[in-house]
Formats: structure tokens, C-alpha cells, sequence
């Protein structure tokens, strides 16, 4: 065992990759998206169960995502109610730009 006397060990960041730029980021800077039973649900609290992938909270990440590589990731075919869904929230967010966020 290493010793630790003296020294404190640097607590853990949990790192995610975006779906949409590919980017590897915090956790908690990334929202997450569901394949549950009930669908694709947007995990904003991160806690629901089922599948999940990252995206960037930027439309450029978001659009990459949906353009097919969410649904890789969550291995499934998007219904077009809940692409819908995502591209209603998509919208709300800053347009960001096509490289993903500056780090």
C-alpha cells in the first residue's frame, strides 16, 4: 500500500465525453441524455436510470448529437417524438461553436 501520512489525496472528478465534439470534460459541466423505458429523456439532475451519453450544454454539440451520434451511443433509433423533444430543448441553448467549447 502507498503511504499517504502527511499528503492529501486530490478528490476525484468524474470525466465524461461529449457526444457531439468529443470533448472530455467534468460531469457536471455536461448534460446528460437517457434511453429509458419511457424513451429518450433529457437527465438534467443525472440521476435517472437506463443508458445514458453526454452532451456539451451548446447547440453546435447538440446538433452533431443528433445528427446520429446520440442514438449510437445510446443504441437505439430516435422516435421523431422525442427527436422532436431534443431538438425543443437543442433550441433554448447558446449556439456555441462547431469545435466545442473552449477549455
Amino acid at each position: 500500500m502507498a503511504q499517504t501520512k502527511g499528503k492529501h489525496r486530490q478528490k476525484h472528478i468524474p470525466q465524461r465525453t461529449c457526444v457531439g465534439c468529443r470533448t472530455v470534460q467534468e460531469k457536471r459541466s455536461l448534460t446528460r441524455v437517457v434511453r429509458s423505458a419511457e424513451g429518450v429523456v433529457i437527465d438534467l439532475q443525472g440521476k435517472h436510470a437506463g443508458r445514458g451519453a453526454y452532451l456539451h450544454n451548446l447547440q453546435s454539440c447538440w446538433q452533431q448529437g443528433l445528427e446520429g451520434r446520440l442514438a449510437h451511443a445510446l443504441k437505439i433509433e430516435i422516435s421523431a417524438e422525442d427527436m422532436a423533444v431534443l431538438k425543443e430543448y437543442m433550441s433554448t441553448l447558446p449556439l456555441g461553436d462547431k469545435r466545442g467549447p473552449s477549455s
